[in-house]
């Protein structure tokens, strides 16, 4: 099987964050346990476009044209899109490739549908629904449950 993180970074090339930790954490466990695992992320000052970090297939993208990002999608061609948070990134896969999963997970503390209404502009939301709403029923879902937890 093969998977594909959408993340802005990778713990690697001086980013040092949250989100790159899990994505190279979990990627690494992904690829021991005989996964496929690739990242789409912006490059970093002394990244290549492409190179393999513990087994993870890195396609980097310059960061002032994230469209190009469309095609490392594509060339992924990856049976799960994870993305580590909602991004323009996560879109951009839905369009690129609408007939495969997308699975998008948040730590952030609100519901999914409340995040990406206030980031993205509604038209674009319609655009994601439109594309993949059965992934989108998946996340909110998980988006429900999630609500329910931090209740108790």
């Amino acid at each position: 099987m093969k998977i594909c993180f959408i993340c802005t970074e990778i713990f690697a090339w001086n980013k040092y964050g949250g989100f790159g930790k899990a994505t190279r954490i979990i990627g690494r466990e992904l690829v021991k346990n005989n996964f496929e695992v690739a990242a789409v992320i912006p490059r970093r000052n002394g990244q290549k476009e492409f190179e393999i970090l513990d087994g993870i297939k890195v396609f980097s993208f310059p960061n002032y044209n994230p469209f190009l990002a469309r095609k490392l999608f594509k060339e992924c061609d990856a049976d799960i899109y994870h993305s580590e948070e909602p991004s323009f990134g996560t879109f951009l896969a839905m369009k690129e490739m609408p007939h495969k999963i997308h699975l998008v997970t948040s730590r952030d503390p609100k519901l999914f549908k409340d995040w990406i209404c206030k980031t993205i502009s509604s038209s674009i939301y319609k655009d994601i629904l439109h594309t993949n709403s059965a992934s989108f029923e998946i996340v909110e879902s998980i988006s429900k449950q999630e609500s329910v937890i931090h209740r108790h």
